[in-house]
């Protein structure tokens, strides 16, 4: 598998950009030589400093990450990283493991819950055990199982720590769709402390996207109608509110395809089944070909459903 360097390196020659043209006093070109061959590490924040610069988001630097890898690795001692490299890390697990279930590969999941079981047994570290409770929480709403067994430790957590760092939000994000309505809203309120108080940083912006998103289909699952649309209505003012540089093009046509589905659910089936088909015309038209697939995916299976409670979703950033 490629390490985090040699996929840097990678995006940043697919850009035609130097070293020289995207150091600045943040990086110097020495430092961006060590990374890019291995000989040092990164931490979180200047990395996303970096993909901005090179107008990559972290979905695309993750991705290129794990494309091609059927068994991505991951650290042998979490403990002993910084917590931003292991911010990084465990994003990029999290990712692979949430694209087997998207994708339908049980089989394939399954095998990689074997492993990360082995890790986890083998190195007992918080990140390792999480990686595992999330692969097992995936395959237990998959099998119609009780998902609660698995999200425990990641609540216990997240209760645990006053001040949330980007790593606090990821776990959230991905273990928020097995928790308990009251868990989630008590949660919630430190994850959007965090994304208000750096909502500048653009990384932060994505980030209070794929929360606002997340949130509005955990609560479309629960049928609280209520709370999803408010949450919409968040979702409406974070675009309007906004900078062109925080606000993207996929978060809007996100907007759109929830608005459709609350329609879909609580007031007209025909004009709901409407505005989500504009929403994926959208994504086709802009050429969003992995945002149209997974979200036609979705949209076939609530059309063929009078109940959502299966359908779970999570988005890192949007």
């Amino acid at each position: 598998m490629a390490t985090y360097g040699a996929t840097f390196r990678q995006l940043r020659i697919g850009k035609n950009m130097t070293l020289k043209e995207l150091a600045d006093e943040q990086v110097s070109v020495g430092f961006l030589s060590k990374f890019e061959t291995d000989q040092s590490k990164i931490s979180v924040d200047r990395l996303m400093h970096l993909l901005d610069r090179m107008n990559v988001t972290a979905d695309e630097y993750f991705f290129a990450q794990h494309d091609g890898y059927a068994m991505p690795q991951v650290p042998k001692v979490w403990s002993e990283m910084s917590a931003p490299n292991a911010v990084a890390t465990l994003g990029s697990s999290f990712y692979y493991t949430a694209g087997l279930s998207n994708r339908g590969q049980w089989e394939k999941l399954a095998r990689w819950q074997h492993h990360l079981a082995e890790r986890a047994s083998s190195t007992p570290t918080m990140g390792h055990w999480l990686n595992l409770d999330f692969a097992q929480l995936l395959l237990a709403q998959h099998q119609q199982a009780d998902p609660r067994p698995f999200v425990q430790r990641a609540i216990t957590y997240l209760r645990q720590i006053d001040e949330w760092s980007i790593y606090e939000l990821i776990v959230f994000n991905v273990f928020l769709q097995g928790m308990s309505v009251p868990d989630a809203q008590q949660l919630a309120l430190s994850a959007k402390h965090k994304l208000v108080s750096q909502a500048p940083l653009s990384e932060i912006a994505g980030m209070h996207h794929g929360f606002l998103v997340t949130s509005f289909c955990f609560f479309m699952n629960r049928t609280r109608f209520d709370i999803a649309e408010e949450l919409l209505g968040q979702m409406h003012s974070l675009h309007k509110e906004q900078s062109p540089q925080q606000s993207t093009g996929d978060f809007g046509m996100l907007i759109l395809w929830c608005q459709g589905w609350l329609t879909y659910r609580r007031d007209s089936e025909e004009r709901g089944h409407s505005q989500m088909k504009d929403a994926l015309t959208i994504m086709r038209l802009c050429e969003e070909e992995s945002l149209w697939r997974l979200y036609a995916a979705f949209s076939e299976r609530i059309w063929q459903t009078k109940d959502d409670h299966l359908l779970y979703h999570s988005r890192l950033m949007a």
